[in-house]
C-alpha cells in the first residue's frame, strides 16, 4: 500500500502550507488579543505591527481567534493529505482551493494595511499558489480519481444525516457568502455602533476579518455539500477535519465566556455563540449515522487500514481534553 504523498515537490508545497497554517492558527487561537495590538507588552508569535490609534489597532480579537480555529482545521486537512495519500482527494483539495482563493481576494480587496503589516496579503497568496500547484502535481497519484464520475444529487439515505447535512449546507452558504460579499452589512447587524480599537482587542472587526471568516466557512460547507451530493462513502477524509475544527471552536467559545473575552452584547452575537456547538453536533450526527453508508470506508492512519471500529469515538474525548486544557491554561494564566 502506498503511504502518503510520493511526489517530493508536492510534499514540499504541502509541507509549507501546513507550516503556515499551523503558525497562523496557533497565533490567532491563543494570542489574537495581543496580535491585534501589535504585540505591545505581550507575547504573540506574529503581530499586525499596528500602533495605538491607527485603524488596525485593537480591533477584532474574538473574530481573529475564531479564524484561527478555522485555520486549525485547514492544518489538520493538509496533514491528513500528506499522511494518507492523494488518491481521490480532489474532494478535499478543490474546496480548499476555492476557499483560499476567496480568502486571498478578500484580504486584497478589503484589507487596509496603511498602518499595519502586509504579511497576511502575501502569506495567503503564497499559500494558495503552493496548494494549487500541489494539486496539479498530484494528478499522477490519483488525486482526481472519481471526479469525472461525479454527478451531483441527493445521495444520502439516512434521514437524520440528510437533514443535518442540508442544514449545514444551507446555513453555511448563507453565512459564508454574506460574509465574503457584504462584510460591512454583517458588521452593521452585529454592532449598533463602530467600536474603536481597545487594548483587549474588543474593537469592531474589520471588513477583511469578517470576509476571511466567510471564506474559511465556505470550505467546510463545500465538504458537507460533497458528502450530501456524492454520498458518504469514504468521506471521513473531509469530515474528520470539520469535526475536530468545530470541537475546537466550541471549547474556545466556552473558555472565552469563562474569561470574559467573548462577544455577548447583542442578540445576534449571542446567537453566533450558539452556532458553533450546533454545527459541531450536526457534523458529528451526520458522521456517525453515515458509518453504515460507508463514511469510514478506506479510513487509514499513516497509510495503514484502521482496524478499530470505535477509533473516532475514542479519539474525540482525548482530543477534547487536550485542546480544552491548552485553552484553559492559556486563557486563565496568560
Amino acid at each position: 500500500m502506498v503511504k502518503g504523498i510520493n511526489s517530493m515537490p508536492a510534499k514540499v508545497c504541502l509541507g509549507i502550507c501546513a507550516l503556515v497554517s499551523l503558525i497562523y492558527s496557533l497565533n490567532f487561537m491563543f494570542y489574537a488579543d495581543c496580535y491585534v495590538i501589535g504585540g505591545d507588552g505581550c507575547f504573540t508569535i506574529l503581530s499586525n505591527d499596528a500602533a495605538e490609534g491607527t485603524q488596525a489597532w485593537g480591533r477584532g480579537a474574538p473574530e481573529t481567534a475564531f479564524n484561527g480555529t478555522l485555520m486549525f482545521g485547514m492544518f489538520l486537512a493538509v496533514m491528513l493529505l500528506l499522511n494518507e495519500g492523494a488518491k481521490g482527494m480532489w474532494r478535499m483539495m478543490i474546496p480548499v482551493i476555492i476557499g483560499f482563493s476567496a480568502l486571498t481576494a478578500s484580504i486584497w480587496i478589503h484589507g487596509d494595511f496603511t498602518d499595519a503589516s502586509e504579511t497576511p496579503k502575501y502569506a495567503t497568496l503564497f499559500t494558495t499558489i503552493l496548494y494549487t500547484a500541489a494539486y496539479f502535481m498530484l494528478r499522477e497519484e490519483g488525486v482526481n480519481d472519481g471526479l469525472s464520475d461525479y454527478k451531483p444529487g441527493i445521495n444520502v439515505k439516512d434521514k437524520g444525516a440528510l437533514v443535518a447535512l442540508l442544514v449545514l449546507v444551507v446555513t453555511g452558504l448563507f453565512y459564508a457568502l454574506r460574509m465574503i460579499f457584504t462584510p460591512d452589512s454583517v458588521i452593521g447587524d452585529n454592532f449598533d455602533d463602530i467600536i474603536p480599537g481597545m487594548a483587549n482587542g474588543m474593537g469592531t472587526p474589520s471588513d477583511a476579518i469578517v470576509a476571511v471568516t466567510g471564506s474559511l466557512i465556505l470550505i467546510y460547507t463545500l465538504w458537507a455539500g460533497l458528502t450530501l451530493t456524492e454520498g458518504a462513502k469514504g468521506k471521513w477524509a473531509v469530515i474528520h477535519p470539520s469535526i475536530f475544527c468545530f470541537m475546537t471552536i466550541v471549547i474556545s467559545t466556552y473558555v472565552g465566556l469563562v474569561i470574559g473575552d467573548a462577544r455577548t452584547v447583542s442578540d445576534l452575537q449571542k446567537m453566533d455563540l450558539i452556532v458553533g456547538p450546533v454545527v459541531m453536533l450536526l457534523t458529528m450526527l451526520a458522521y456517525f449515522r453515515l458509518r453504515d453508508e460507508g463514511m469510514e470506508d478506506g479510513m487509514t492512519i499513516m497509510g495503514e487500514p484502521v482496524e478499530d471500529a470505535h477509533l473516532m469515538s475514542k479519539m474525540l474525548p482525548v482530543f477534547g481534553v487536550v485542546i480544552g486544557a491548552l485553552f484553559a491554561i492559556n486563557g486563565l494564566f496568560f
